[in-house]
């Protein structure tokens, strides 16, 4: 080998060690912040994050932007539809390691994972199942499909990438011990009820009501139905299905982007979502969006509160008339019916467990609406997360959620 190109392998050598060793740092550093703030638990899933490395899913991202930026814990937002609409992401680290601990996932098992989306998560499920386990993963974007299936082989994960409708689930590698839904549903299909073991749990984003709360139970399979054994709060995307605009759009909630354009019109700064925005006046949705493009204040709420348990109380409890979700960051909050206020709790922020302020923008109506509701949530002893059963029972093929939870406030009229 000629001395040039002996200098150029040993060059490129050293450059590929030295961002191995660097992702190698940053894993360390992101699980044990996730282990400081009790998110990971058990050493299974520890060694899980420790061993897969984020940037191999989302390699534009790290190219554009860097390693450092790969492992903040934070949703990475891979692919946008109409109008700046997210239609895929590589979930938020937090969120990720909550629900892969309530899974409890065993050597040997068969998994099932509702939308590929990147692999990353497919990849750790890999890892915690070992080689004596399968997983498979589906998608209905074939696209998504695609690029997940190359970086899983390119890692040597043992996944198998299906490109099909995640509502029917997938029959041929059936039963299943554990299903895993990575993208929010406000239906349970009997699919994945089939095809689950008779003890086996299924994890699932629930829209709870058409305001836009959310829940992520893991539901045990039980005679004709599913009943909750534990859930945290979370935020997803919308589940899609082949025939929903040819899988190429979400289901239609409707849906506020925000942008700069004077900055970068390709990058919205926030997106607001709910049923509250389908019944503003025109007036009152242009307001709200110049509203939204302000400047934000913070405000302290007066108490340290846990994030999931609070996010859970609100969008249950917050009137359907106010209540709005926020990306990125997961926020929950509430807009003034004139469009002229609008106050947010972010519930993702990176290595805060605790929420002690709320972003507030234009006016103090939805400020002061917001903050009363969480002095509410204080006076009634802060329920959690814990307090929340949910059961799903079938009527042929079609599923029916019933939730319990403590009373909640009665709406104005």
């Amino acid at each position: 080998m000629g001395g040039g190109l002996l200098s150029s392998v040993l060059l490129v050598a050293r450059v590929w060690n030295a961002v191995t060793a660097e992702s190698r740092r940053l894993r360390e550093r992101l699980v044990a912040d996730l282990e400081r703030h009790g998110l990971i638990r058990s050493e299974r899933v520890r060694e899980a994050f420790l061993a897969v490395p984020r940037e191999l899913f989302v390699p534009a991202f790290a190219a554009s932007e860097g390693l450092a930026a790969v492992y903040r814990d934070e949703a990475i937002l891979t692919r946008r539809g109409e109008h700046g609409v997210p239609l895929s992401s590589s979930s938020q680290p937090a969120i990720m390691a909550l629900m892969l601990e309530q899974l409890e996932l065993m050597d040997g098992m068969r998994v099932l994972e509702v939308g590929a989306g990147t692999g990353y998560n497919a990849a750790l499920v890999s890892l915690l199942i070992g080689r004596r386990g399968q997983v498979v993963t589906v998608d209905v974007d074939g696209q998504i499909a695609a690029q997940a299936r190359r970086a899983l082989r390119h890692g040597g994960y043992p996944v198998r990438v299906v490109h099909a409708d995640g509502r029917a689930g997938f029959s041929r590698a059936a039963p299943y011990d554990r299903i895993v839904v990575t993208a929010s549903a406000d239906a349970v299909p009997w699919a994945w009820f089939e095809q689950l073991t008779d003890d086996g749990l299924l994890e699932v984003p629930l829209r709870l009501n058409k305001g836009g709360a959310q829940a992520i139970p893991v539901l045990c399979k039980s005679r004709g139905g599913f009943r909750s054994l534990r859930a945290v709060c979370g935020g997803f995307m919308p589940l899609r299905g082949a025939d929903e605009d040819g899988g190429g759009e979400p289901p239609r909630e409707p849906c506020l982007v925000v942008s700069d354009l004077g900055r970068d019109g390709r990058k919205p700064l926030l997106q607001l979502s709910g049923a509250a925005l389908a019944t503003l006046s025109q007036t009152a949705t242009r307001r709200l969006l110049v509203t939204a493009l302000g400047e934000p204040r913070r405000r302290r709420l007066g108490l340290r509160a846990d994030r999931g348990a609070l996010g859970l109380y609100l969008s249950l409890t917050l009137p359907k008339s106010r209540l709005v979700g926020s990306f990125p960051n997961f926020g929950i909050g509430a807009i003034g019916r004139d469009g002229r206020s609008l106050a947010l709790i972010e519930l993702a922020q990176p290595d805060r467990r605790k929420i002690e302020t709320l972003k507030a923008h234009g006016g103090g109506e939805a400020e002061r609406f917001l903050l009363e509701r969480v002095r509410e949530w204080d006076r009634r002893g802060r329920p959690s997360e814990s307090n929340v059963r949910i059961t799903v029972t079938y009527k042929g093929n079609q599923s029916r959620l019933a939730l319990r939870w403590p009373p909640v406030a009665r709406e104005p009229r």
